[in-house]
C-alpha cells in the first residue's frame, strides 16, 4: 500500500516558490492600481485562476505565469526569484510615492523622465 501524498508545509521550498509567486503577482498588480479582471483581460487567463493564483492555491504553469507577467510590464524573473528584484530601498521609495500628493508625484515622475 502507497503513502498518501503529504500536505504542503511552511518549509516546503515548492509551497515557498508558489507563496512568493502569489504574493509578487498581488503586489504589483496593487502598485498598478490594476483591477484582477483587467489582469485577466491583458493576461488571458481567468479572474478565477488569477485569483487563486494569488491565493497561493494555483499551480501555474510557466506559459501562463510568462502572460500574467507580460501583462504586469515586468520580467518573468520578478515573480520567482528569491530575492526581491528590487532592494530595500527601492520598495521603501515606491511606497513613499505611493502615498504622495499627485504635485510630488508629478514633480518625481519630471525627474526620473528627464
Amino acid at each position: 500500500m502507497s503513502n498518501p501524498p503529504k500536505p504542503h508545509t511552511i518549509d516546503d521550498p515548492r509551497h515557498a516558490l508558489i507563496s512568493r509567486v502569489a504574493r509578487r503577482v498581488r503586489e504589483v498588480r496593487k502598485q498598478r492600481g490594476m483591477p484582477r479582471r483587467v489582469l485577466s483581460e491583458l493576461s488571458a487567463v481567468s479572474p478565477r485562476y488569477l485569483a487563486q493564483l494569488e491565493a497561493g492555491e494555483g499551480n501555474i504553469s510557466i506559459a501562463l505565469l510568462e502572460r500574467v507577467a507580460r501583462a504586469l510590464e515586468i520580467p518573468i524573473e520578478a515573480l520567482i526569484a528569491q530575492e526581491s528584484p528590487c532592494g530595500r530601498e527601492a520598495q521603501r521609495i515606491a511606497q513613499l510615492f505611493e502615498h504622495a500628493s499627485p504635485d510630488v508625484r508629478t514633480a518625481v515622475e519630471r525627474l526620473l523622465k528627464g
